[in-house]
């Protein structure tokens, strides 16, 4: 059975680290995230499980002894003021269901990995899904050299954590799996609409990330008459517009520019760079969607005379999940009494790397209200259990 004291005990205390009020701040590759994993290792240790920490600060436990695994989890780092459920909450409810089944004294004929992975969200390097990435080898070629905005890269903040500073070296064989389960919250209303508490993932959207740098030239702000600029700052605001227009003309995509930074930044030169973040997702048609938006940029760089430079962080392409492990979900959450609908999710996640790499792939979403990635969201402690219960049957069914 599922303690829902120690659920929502232990969300509270992971909600700490790196926490403020109702907002948590938990950065992938930081101090912070690592505190994080520790703590989720101390609990599964206590278990029995066997715990250890691969090249790209993934932490993984494992119960049972050789063969194909069954691995579950999702990540515990979070975005900048973002809340205490995004990830994390797949992490607990992973946690929480491997601990009933052990309380349970359950037998699995296979072993069963939780998996904590490192820096799902992107926020400090720009690389979305980096310690999925990693493990299954999706990881962009030179990515250990990229830098934060203090100067630190991949490869340095993961020395910093112990590790030898090259992520490519987690790479493991997705033969070692038999599934892949990850549980999250929905980060949209469509089930609190519906008033269910729980939903299966048919399908994931194609993403890109990518940073945008838009070079002009620096001038006078009184003395260049405004026929004479090279604006940098205005060129990527026309751009910016152009991606809401494309995508707005598209069904099922969304495209979004949530940094851009000037330089030299005062207020009496002329810009003469501008960078910016590009994340771009749709669930039909995604190249078709990337392509528009980057002729777009090439259009209005021409037109205004600057250049652009298109540094690609990520490309994670439409990914649909098994539907076999689709059917093997609906058993489990029709057992705690739920007939969750399938659900398109309109947020990247990690199962999209082992679905991606060959591995049966499933998802739970719990119902969850308040928006993602604020300080508002929020899942209850009943749903939560529901799920953890879910994952649990479900984990019981492939192992066995």
């Amino acid at each position: 059975m599922i303690d829902q004291k120690r659920l929502l005990r232990r969300t509270t205390e992971l909600a700490q680290i790196g926490g403020s009020g109702a907002a948590v701040s938990r950065l992938g590759l930081s101090a912070d995230e690592q505190r994080a994993r520790d703590l989720v290792g101390t609990w599964l240790s206590a278990k029995g499980a066997q715990v250890r920490r691969d090249a790209a600060a993934n932490l993984f436990a494992r119960f049972g002894g050789e063969g194909e695994a069954i691995l579950v989890g999702s990540h515990l780092d979070s975005v900048p003021e973002g809340g205490r459920f995004d990830g994390a909450l797949g992490v607990l409810c992973a946690v929480e269901a491997l601990e009933s089944l052990v309380d349970a004294e359950v037998r699995l004929r296979r072993p069963v990995e939780v998996v904590a992975w490192a820096d799902e969200e992107g926020a400090r390097f720009g690389v979305g899904l980096f310690g999925s990435a990693a493990s299954f080898g999706r990881l962009a070629p030179g990515v250990a050299d990229r830098r934060d905005r203090d100067g630190v890269s991949i490869a340095e903040a993961l020395r910093a954590l112990g590790e030898r500073g090259d992520p490519a070296a987690a790479r493991r064989d997705p033969a070692e799996l038999a599934a892949y389960l990850e549980l999250h919250i929905e980060q949209g209303p469509r089930l609190d609409g519906a008033g269910l508490p729980l939903g299966i993932v048919s399908d994931i959207v194609g993403i890109y990330h990518a940073r945008v740098t838009i070079r002009g030239r620096a001038d006078h702000a009184g003395a260049t008459v405004m026929t004479a600029r090279a604006d940098a700052l205005a060129a990527a605001s026309e751009m910016v517009l152009a991606v809401e227009r494309i995508a707005r003309g598209r069904a099922d995509s969304v495209g979004t520019v949530g940094e851009i930074a000037v330089r030299p930044g005062a207020k009496n030169v002329v810009p003469g760079e501008a960078v910016f973040s590009l994340d771009l997702r749709a669930a039909r048609d995604h190249d078709g969607l990337v392509r528009e938006v980057l002729d777009g940029v090439t259009s209005v760089a021409s037109s205004r005379g600057v250049t652009a430079t298109i540094d690609e962080l990520a490309r994670v392409p439409v990914t649909s999940l098994d539907p076999k492990i689709r059917e093997v979900l609906k058993r489990a959450t029709k057992s705690v009494g739920v007939e969750a609908p399938e659900l398109v999710s309109g947020a990247g996640h990690d199962a999209q790397n082992p679905a991606l790499s060959g591995v049966r792939t499933g998802m739970i979403f719990v119902r969850s209200t308040g928006g993602s990635h604020t300080p508002r969201e929020f899942a209850s402690v009943e749903d939560a259990a529901l799920g953890a219960q879910a994952l649990a049957n479900a984990i019981r069914e492939l192992a066995s």
